[in-house]
């Protein structure tokens, strides 16, 4: 090899040593800052911390002016066997170290840390650890301490709010847990046969216990528990839970009606609450609805709509006459919808220039585009124990009644309803209202009607 062709070799080794050297220090593959990776390195070293890692970064919103705003992901792994308050203040502390990172150029630097511990295994191809909780933004770690209870109890994974269980007897032990330490929890079986997620409620242990008895009878498949708001009954805070049975079976098979019977037995009762159940066959043909230990909540007491808190009533005039519906200005209210309900509300201004009284419920036919019914429309209560008041309405002033309904399915293109007639009172004649857009009420809709109440702020 000639000297001039030695010289370019070594020229070119020293080229690509350089530039390895410049693209190790630049990292272009690497957007996490240096500044995020020390800080990282000094939360590892945090007491009760065996390792943190800034796992991802993103610059969100680029402002040469004002600084950019950012966020990075940040995992960190706790020391095995921690108590509750010993992991809780780790993680804390080290989100707090991670918190006080300052990038340059970057004005507003927001994290998430996840908070890890136990010896994970591959699912998937993923690792998974026994135990996973976040931190919140302010720095809150109360929820570590709450996941590790609930791993301390036997829970074989826990990941937030979220613990699954060996099997029922497990699930008990780690509801047992969480209700001594309020904490709310959704508890599974790691084969799902008894599930328990009262939306965001502590558990309750003896609800719990009977879901995992009632998946052991026979023909039962699985057994879920769930916070239910039913339409015909009134209990504390408008919600119960409710006991979920599928069925490996017909509803009317023997095995059914022996789970009935032992659901149906005083001796299942629960507490001093009120258990509802349901036993469905596969497909959800046939469902049986009941009580646990034939202890259904006492019916309602009759009353009126109250006013909203702060409301003042209109005065109580016993000389007033009743409304006739040529007193009445009706109009609807904006359909409004939620959480799968819909809404609407009917308004009666009084136009005669002087009181009139509302006493009852308004008459409502639902009418599709062609001016026709909607065909088997049933209209109920707005709740149980609501009955009409009397309501003397000053001149000038507007009642109100509540229309609510489930919303129906559109998929295939039924007759929607597009028109109202409302008989306001029962001498008066039916008034034709347009709604500000169609309604999904199609034949066959359950709707619920309110009396007519005062109008004021504060009605949701």
């Amino acid at each position: 090899m000639t000297r001039r062709r030695t010289s370019a070799l070594v020229a070119a080794v020293l080229l690509l040593a350089a530039l390895t050297a410049v693209l190790v220090a630049w990292r272009p593959w690497d957007p996490v800052p240096d500044v995020l990776r020390a800080a990282a390195r000094q939360a590892a070293e945090v007491p009760g911390v065996d390792s943190a890692e800034v796992t991802a970064y993103e610059v969100t919103l680029r402002d040469a002016k004002d600084g950019d705003v950012a966020h990075a992901r940040v995992d960190v792994v706790l020391e095995d066997g921690l108590e509750p308050a010993a992991a809780s203040a780790a993680a804390a502390r080290a989100d707090d170290v991670l918190a006080g990172a300052q990038v340059d150029g970057v004005r507003t630097l927001s994290h998430t840390t996840t908070v890890r511990a136990g010896t994970p295994s591959t699912v998937n191809g993923v690792e998974v650890y026994p135990l996973t909780a976040w931190v919140a933004e302010d720095g809150d770690a109360s929820s570590v301490a709450d996941a590790v209870v609930l791993r301390d109890a036997g829970a074989t994974r826990v990941s937030g709010a979220s613990a699954d269980a060996a099997d029922g007897e497990g699930l008990v032990r780690v509801a047992e847990a969480a209700a001594e330490q309020g904490i709310a929890a959704a508890l599974h079986t790691d084969d799902s046969t008894v599930q328990y997620d009262a939306s965001g409620r502590v558990p309750d242990p003896e609800v719990a216990r009977l879901a995992a008895e009632a998946a052991e009878r026979p023909g039962v498949d699985s057994v879920s528990v769930s916070a239910q708001v039913p339409q015909d009954v009134v209990v504390t805070g408008g919600v119960v839970l409710g006991l979920n049975v599928q069925l490996a079976g017909p509803a009317t098979s023997p095995e059914a009606d022996d789970l009935t019977r032992w659901l149906d037995d005083p001796a299942r009762a629960v507490g001093d609450g009120h258990l509802a159940y349901s036993l469905t066959e596969p497909g959800y043909a046939e469902r049986v609805d009941g009580w646990v230990a034939a202890s259904p909540p006492p019916a309602p007491e009759e009353h009126t709509v109250p006013l909203p808190e702060g409301a003042d009533p209109w005065p109580a005039d016993a000389d007033a006459p009743d409304c006739t519906g040529d007193d009445l200005s009706l109009t609807l209210g904006t359909p409004d919808a939620a959480a799968g309900g819909r809404y609407l509300t009917v308004h009666a201004e009084n136009v005669s220039g002087r009181p009139c009284a509302l006493d009852g419920v308004p008459r409502l036919t639902f009418l599709n585009a062609d001016g026709a019914p909607q065909d088997d429309v049933t209209t109920e209560p707005s709740a149980p124990g609501v009955v009409a008041g009397r309501v003397v309405v000053p001149a000038g002033e507007r009642a109100l009644a509540s229309v609510q309904w489930r919303a129906m399915s559109t998929a295939n293109d039924p007759d929607v309803t597009t028109a109202v007639d409302v008989v306001a009172v029962a001498s008066g004649d039916p008034v034709a209202l347009t709604p500000a857009t169609d309604l999904d009420v199609l034949d066959g809709a359950e709707v619920r009607v309110g009396p007519w109440v005062q109008a004021a702020e504060g009605w949701s």
